[in-house]
């Protein structure tokens, strides 16, 4: 349970006598959710994810009988949408921008 702009003390939610553990942000559908709206967890894992991604491919990048433009189309291919999966609804604050 994430409580966003909440003021006083925290309530207690239980679903069939069982207490609902609180949380300051969860993982859903592979996107991390905070209070407030802040999408720094959710950059930082998709950059990782990213990271990953390249890494996993780097069997590929140092081959010479594979050309540039094919490499670039598994980078586009595969490692661009891992980066920017649900980027146009992160609300972006200046501090993210930087």
């Amino acid at each position: 349970m994430l409580l966003q702009d909440w003021v006083g003390p925290a309530p207690n939610l239980t679903l069939t006598g069982e207490v609902i553990e609180q949380v300051d942000k969860s993982c859903y559908l592979g996107s991390y959710i905070s209070p407030g709206g802040h999408i720094t967890d959710e950059m930082s894992a998709r950059i990782q994810k990213a990271r990953l991604a390249v890494a996993n491919l780097r069997h590929l990048w140092p081959r010479r009988d594979i050309r540039l433009s094919v490499k670039g189309r598994v980078y586009a291919a595969i490692v661009r949408p891992v980066l920017l999966t649900g980027a146009e609804t992160w609300p972006l604050r200046k501090q993210d921008k930087d």
